[in-house]
Formats: structure tokens, C-alpha cells, sequence
């Protein structure tokens, strides 16, 4: 058996999510700008190491949930009400997180940002963070933005098929 098996599964797992979750790609893209808003500003390691545990936490959430709505489709394709209280609660979790994530990206990143802003509102530096500002929110609306997509049922069979294949 191959010793990298499992980390090619798991690779599949993560692209899978990525290409079928709205929601996961929001996330990594304001990671993304979280990231370089922490570079930019020249955080302190430890500021970086608890952005990148804030980030890990939501996606973590995102993937977990993920599973868990495909686990309850497959038990129960029929709408349940237990099956729906399945979903709100592992959706709960990716909520919390979130915000958890939100308020520590918050409370790390507006002092140094704020400080830059105002000690020199015409500099390159303010200027390439505002640029990122832009690019952030340019990107959440894009990304929440109406898209043709496929039904749920059309979603669940192409994901069956892709993974029936890749065995």
C-alpha cells in the first residue's frame, strides 16, 4: 500500500469541499486577506501563529460540517426534521468559529491598522492596505454573489459519481 494513500485522500477530500462549498471558498479568501493584512503590518510571530489557529479553527468547522451534510443527505435523503437539526447544529459550530475568528482577526489587526492609517494616511503602505481592503470586500461580493448552480440532488450525484470514479 502507498504511505501517501491517506494524504492523497485527504487532498481529494479538501479539493472536493473546496469546489462544492460556497461557503469554504469565503472563508479561504478572507483568510487569504487576513494573511496579508498580518504580513503588511508586520505582526509579531505570535499574532500570526494565533491568526493561522483562528483560520485553521474555521476551516476545520467548514470541512466537518461539510461531511456531516453529505453524511445526513446520504442516511436521509428525504427532508427530516432531525436531519435539518443535524445540519443547524454542525452549522452552529462554523458560526461560532467564525466569529471567534472574526474577533480575534479584530483585535489583533485594528490597533497596528489603525496606527498605520493615521501616523500616515498618504503612505504606499497605507495605500497597499487599502488596496487589500478593497480587494476583500471586492472578493466577499463577488463570492456571495447569485450563481446558475446546479440542484441539490444534481450537486449530491455529481459528488457520488467523482468519487465513485476516483476508486
Amino acid at each position: 500500500m502507498d504511505s501517501l494513500h491517506p494524504f492523497r485522500c485527504a487532498l481529494k477530500g479538501i479539493e472536493d469541499a473546496i469546489a462544492t462549498q460556497r461557503h469554504l471558498r469565503i472563508h479561504i479568501v478572507v483568510a487569504g486577506f487576513v494573511a496579508l493584512f498580518g504580513l503588511l503590518l508586520g505582526l509579531p510571530y505570535v499574532d500570526l501563529v494565533l491568526l493561522l489557529m483562528a483560520i485553521a479553527l474555521v476551516v476545520i468547522t467548514e470541512l466537518l460540517n461539510t461531511a456531516v451534510e453529505l453524511t445526513v443527505d446520504l442516511v436521509s435523503p428525504a427532508i427530516h426534521p432531525i436531519a435539518r437539526r443535524v445540519k443547524d447544529i454542525a452549522a452552529g459550530a462554523v458560526l461560532i468559529a467564525a466569529l471567534v475568528a472574526a474577533v480575534v482577526g479584530i483585535i489583533i489587526l485594528a490597533p497596528p491598522l489603525f496606527r498605520t492609517l493615521v501616523a500616515s494616511p498618504l503612505s504606499a503602505k497605507s495605500a497597499m492596505l487599502a488596496a487589500v481592503v478593497i480587494g476583500l470586500v471586492g472578493s466577499i461580493v463577488a463570492a456571495l454573489s447569485p450563481r446558475p448552480s446546479k440542484s441539490k440532488p444534481d450537486q449530491l450525484s455529481a459528488i457520488s459519481k467523482k468519487l465513485n470514479a476516483d476508486r
